[in-house]
């Protein structure tokens, strides 16, 4: 196979490169080499530490590359032979430059590590907007919330507030809450509460345009729905007329006798998806000719009944979502002064805003001081990109290219699978076969030796993409867009070793799923073959198949770590302790204060003490709902466990900084001693809550929103796995992605199409939110149109899922399916006759994949389980004066960076600095 990357002196600049790389075949290892290669060269113009950004995705890939690009550079300045020989092929330096240069590089990278840019897209946009901050309106000391949620439902509330009986808001909300009724009567349901369906909506019409960079457009449809309404009234009156005054017989299979009610009740939306198709009055005999007249107009009226409803659908369709867009519209200047009050920005405002800029032809400056700075662009994983981010990174693609710069970006237009998050694969494929910078040369390149599977598994995957998929009707068209059906893989040699794959199908069964016997046959197989429980992996479809099959594993004793629960705000333990900090925020929170002294950690820290109050407590709390507050109530009737556990801490609330009210909790209820098992989480709050502070915020309320924030798929609240624990790996298939495994058992089960959220009508400066159900499409061309487009990316998404899933394994691939019927989704694709159940190879792993025992215990973690001592007495914990001085103190040390040799006159410096800033403390 030819060199994908050419030697550094025959590359001709401007350069723009698409690098197409399946799974498994070394994209990370190619752009790893790009980047060393560039730092390297002489011949690379314009290729200093901070000429190069690199961007990623994910903040782990971002690490990743980063480790990557320091081990290589690392290992040509120790003399790797292997590393020498593969960069001697791109790079025109001989062995003893290449070498020193590398050990250059080392030293200024760690020497400036904010000029070693690899970076997330969104840290890069972030640092732009940031810099451009005054520019939009904003303090360049704002924080960025990946969240709106909490800041959202505040200005929401500040939006209700002002609703008062008699205002125009109150018969503006009158007149939403009206439609949304309406809507949900035609659904069959009752809607409670509009504002919780108002908000949920509002959100996610947020997100939805944030991602369009363009403003929600309403249509106005009420004059022509007035008009559709009153032509069918009086067509189906003048029908009704017809069949009594000429005595037709009616047909008693028609819709005609329910739509007529329906009708003569004004309720219009219940006609919507009705069956029109047969005609109200039966066929005429031949002895009736003589009311061949009245058939005939009953024939014509009801067409036109038909036409109305398509109409009226129609316009029902494109009304939908206008009163979300509208509530939209009414508080989001209410959300723009939170935001500023507060010094916040949501995460989708810094690409909107820059959007909005570059649409106006307005460039901010840092675009210039970038362009300036960075002239060569690698992106990883190009077809993630949304079209805004794409938008905001074209001029500055664009810039770097006009001065001799470069961009290569790798990606894989097979694995786009964030489409729910409007990730846009087109924008890859199009780049394949159009260059838009027509300064540079264009290059689109594959790589095609696959580095992981061994080939039985890919053969297994051209049986079910190039072969079933481009033969099925329904699904091909999707395939070939994302390049499913066209792509070369060729297996690397593994001496003998041909890997195996196979194809379990199961009928579905709630009541003893057939699937749990097969997984747990499969791992005791492979655990008779030597292979360890570190090397299988289980990936499901959905988080909840997810938590079933963690079930199963636990009734055979199979160690596992579930992805979707390493989140420790899911952990009991957690929930206890947000409850508790929860009543300490706000005392008048019955619902926590009662959640926490009926949780585990309560009953544990008094059962040795008082194994009699546990038993009361359920029955104090139902009984002490009639009577809020409930804390003043325990207060009563618990006195002593008050004053031993509660007194001190509710007293110190808001005087201790949160991470000592955090350890006073543990040490009071001793936790680490009463919950051995939950060491990990209790130490990662701990951890959560000191880079908290270290970021800057003690406040409880701060801290409670970030802890009710679950939407961050990277969660800093996420325990990390330790490496090589011998476990078995279970996780959707969104999550392995960019993951390689020995073994992979892929559970999956039948998927349909439950509709779609939101489906964007793009216009020239405004777009359309729409919701279109089958029915619906099937009345307008347009609303057809719009609907396939949809289900075809919906497609996409799934067929895209399915080959993460199945380009996992290295060496062994199960596939076991659970159907509902033969022809759902994907069991059409599966080629379960040519790759069945059968003998798996007598082999266990390879000394590559084989496992060195576990490394012994370290040492145990200490932790202080004396109860915090607080003063006791009708005095206040802490004077004002003594709470002063602790804030001088307190910024006195922030303020010293290292402690040296000397470092008395620094602390005197910092001290009058200090003093000078607040107008407070001593002089030195």
């Amino acid at each position: 196979m030819p060199e994908i990357l050419p030697k550094d002196s025959l590359i001709r600049f401007p350069q723009f490169t698409v690098l197409k790389a399946s799974a498994g075949s070394g994209k990370t290892h190619t752009l790893t080499k790009r980047i060393v290669q560039f730092l390297l060269s002489r011949h690379v113009p314009k290729n200093g530490l901070r000429n190069v950004l690199a961007i990623t995705f994910s903040n782990n890939a971002a690490k990743e590359m980063k480790e990557r690009t320091l081990s290589w550079l690392k290992e040509v300045y120790f003399g790797d032979p292997a590393k020498l020989k593969e960069l001697s092929g791109v790079v025109s330096l001989d062995t003893g430059e290449m070498q020193e240069k590398a050990g250059l590089l080392i030293d200024e990278i760690l020497d400036n590590y904010s000029d070693f840019q690899v970076k997330t897209i969104d840290s890069f946009m972030t640092t732009v907007f940031k810099a451009s901050a005054i520019d939009f309106g904003y303090n360049p000391d704002f924080d960025i919330l990946l969240s709106n949620d909490s800041l959202m439902e505040y200005s929401f509330n500040l939006f209700l507030r002002d609703v008062r009986q008699g205002t125009d808001a109150a018969a503006y909300l009158e007149a939403i809450t009206d439609s949304l009724t309406e809507q949900k009567k035609s659904e069959d349901a009752y809607i409670w509460d509009p504002s919780v369906s108002l908000l949920k909506e509002t959100k996610s019409i947020y997100r939805k345009l944030s991602s369009k960079g363009k403003p929600a457009e309403i249509e106005e449809f009420g004059a022509e729905l007035e008009k559709v309404k009153a032509a069918i009234s009086s067509r189906m009156e003048e029908i009704e007329r017809e069949i009594i005054s000429a005595e037709l017989d009616r047909h008693g299979n028609s819709s005609y006798r329910t739509i007529l009610p329906l009708v003569r009740d004004q309720r219009f939306p219940d006609l919507i998806g009705k069956g029109l198709a047969t005609s109200p009055v039966k066929k005429l005999s031949k002895k009736e000719s003589l009311k061949q007249a009245a058939y005939d107009r009953v024939l014509d009226l009801w067409a036109d009944v038909a036409e109305a409803v398509n109409r009226l659908t129609v316009i029902s369709t494109r009304m939908r979502c206008a009163p979300y867009v509208r509530a939209y519209r009414a508080f989001s200047d209410i959300v723009d002064t939170a935001k500023r009050q507060q010094g916040k920005v949501f995460i989708e405002d810094i690409n909107l805003h820059l959007a909005e800029y570059l649409e106006t032809e307005i460039v901010p400056d840092v675009y210039f001081r970038i362009g300036e700075t960075i002239y060569h662009f690698l992106i990883d994983e190009f077809q993630d990109t949304s079209p805004i981010q794409w938008l905001n990174l074209f001029p500055l693609i664009e810039n770097s290219l006009s001065q001799g710069g470069s961009l290569f970006v790798v990606g894989d237009t097979k694995q786009a699978i964030y489409g729910f998050r409007n990730a846009d694969y087109t924008i890859m494929k199009y780049l394949e076969d159009h260059n838009p910078f027509p300064s540079a040369e264009h290059a689109v390149k594959e790589l095609d030796l696959n580095y992981r599977s061994r080939k039985r598994i890919l053969e297994f995957n051209e049986r079910v993409f190039k072969e079933r998929l481009s033969q099925s009707p329904e699904y091909r068209e999707a395939g070939a867009r994302s390049g499913l059906t066209d792509y070369i893989q060729n297996p690397r040699d593994w001496a003998g070793d041909e890997g195996y794959a196979e194809v379990s199908l199961v009928e579905r069964n709630a009541d003893d799923p057939p699937e749990r016997e097969r997984i747990q046959e499969i791992i005791g197989e492979l655990l008779s073959r030597g292979y360890q429980y570190r090397d299988i992996a289980i990936l499901t479809q959905k988080n909840d198949a997810a938590v079933a099959v963690t079930t199963w594993l636990n009734e055979k004793d199979i160690p596992f770590i579930s992805y979707s629960s390493l989140d420790v705000r899911k952990r009991k333990v957690t929930g206890e302790i947000i409850s508790l900090i929860n009543f300490l925020d706000s005392p008048l929170d019955d619902f926590a204060f009662g959640g926490f002294i009926l949780g585990e950690i309560f009953s544990k820290a008094i059962a040795e003490d008082h194994p009699d109050a546990i038993e009361k407590l359920r029955q104090f709390c139902f009984s002490g709902r009639e009577n809020p507050p409930l804390y003043k109530a325990f207060q009563e009737e618990f006195g002593p466990l008050w004053k031993e556990y509660f007194e001190g801490l509710f007293r110190s609330t808001g005087f201790l900084p949160l991470y000592d009210l955090v350890t006073a909790i543990f040490s009071v209820f001793r936790v680490f001693e009463t919950l051995p098992d939950e060491e990990a989480t209790l130490v990662k709050i701990l951890e959560l809550v000191k880079d908290f502070e270290g970021g800057g915020f003690n406040s409880l309320k701060d801290f409670l929103e970030t802890a009710a924030d679950d939407t961050d798929s990277e969660s800093e609240w996420n325990l990390n796995v330790p490496k090589n624990t011998n476990a078995v790996e279970v996780m959707t298939i969104h999550k392995s992605k960019g993951l390689g495994f020995p073994v992979v058992i892929v559970l999956l089960y039948s998927v349909r199409n439950k509709g779609f959220e939101y489906i964007v009508e793009e216009k020239d400066e405004a777009v359309c939110l729409l919701r279109i159900n089958e029915k619906a499409a099937g009345c307008d061309d347009t609303l057809q149109e719009l609907y396939d487009r949809e289900r075809m990316s919906e497609m996409v998404n799934r067929l895209n899922s399915l080959y993460v899933g199945f380009t996992r394994p290295k060496r062994e691939l199960y596939v076991v399916g659970v159907r509902t019927r033969e022809t759902d989704f994907p069991f059409p694709l599966l080629p379960s006759a040519e790759f069945p159940s059968s003998a798996p190879p007598s082999a266990g792993p390879d000394n590559r994949s084989a496992v060195a025992p576990d490394a012994p215990a370290s040492c145990p973690l200490l932790h202080r389980m004396s109860p915090l001592e607080l003063q006791a007495g009708s005095e206040e914990f802490l004077t004002i004066e003594e709470r002063r001085r602790g804030e001088f103190i307190h910024k006195v040390l922030f303020s010293i960076g290292f402690i040296e040799e000397g470092f008395e006159a620094e602390l005197h410096r910092a001290i009058n600095r200090v003093r000078e800033e607040t107008g407070s403390g001593p002089t030195v």
